[in-house]
């Protein structure tokens, strides 16, 4: 909707033509550009953390990745409330599903690689949760974009909220 009301504005500008319209105009065409931008990287959404059951100190994390950049890996990942954080997937070795650990995940350019129960998933060792904490830091990690920050809610996602946001490079929005 924006590059929409960019460029019938540009187009309303043009008709003008004076130098602070030139300049009125670049700055829309700058402001589509910035736009165009954000779409590019890293999308993650339906992310949250499930704590670890009493008495044990092992959680696990699930979210959404969607790539809007060039093809590019997830390649580790950390939090403050965690001695270490691994990323796992589920596999069938010879008909029995194991949990182990890998070393990347591919994100295709286009594609949402989904983090869930049963597939790719993030574990948590050594976690430590304060007794009324609702949310934690967690730091993705890829080969070639910028690291990321994220704020995750502790606990099943509420059905009715969508913890949704945009992350390119090193920005978070």
């Amino acid at each position: 909707m924006r590059h929409i009301i960019l460029a019938a504005s540009a187009l309303a500008i043009i008709g003008c033509g004076n130098t602070e319209t030139d300049a009125t105009l670049e700055k829309a065409a700058d402001a589509a550009h910035d736009m165009a931008q954000m779409r590019k990287g890293i999308e993650i959404s339906s992310a949250y953390v499930r704590p670890p059951m009493p008495g044990r100190d092992i959680g696990a994390g699930f979210l959404d990745i969607k790539n809007h950049g060039a093809d590019d890996k997830l390649i580790s990942a950390s939090s403050p409330v965690s001695d270490t954080v691994e990323v796992h997937n589920h596999i069938n070795e010879n008909g029995v599903m194991k949990m182990r650990q890998v070393e990347a995940v591919d994100l295709p350019k286009g594609e949402t690689v989904s983090f869930k129960p049963g597939s790719y998933h993030l574990m948590f060792y050594g976690m430590t949760l304060a007794e009324d904490q609702d949310d934690i830091s967690v730091t993705l990690n890829y080969e070639n974009a910028d690291p990321v920050t994220l704020i995750i809610p502790v606990g099943e996602p509420d059905k009715g909220t969508d913890h949704s946001s945009h992350g390119s490079g090193s920005e978070y929005n």
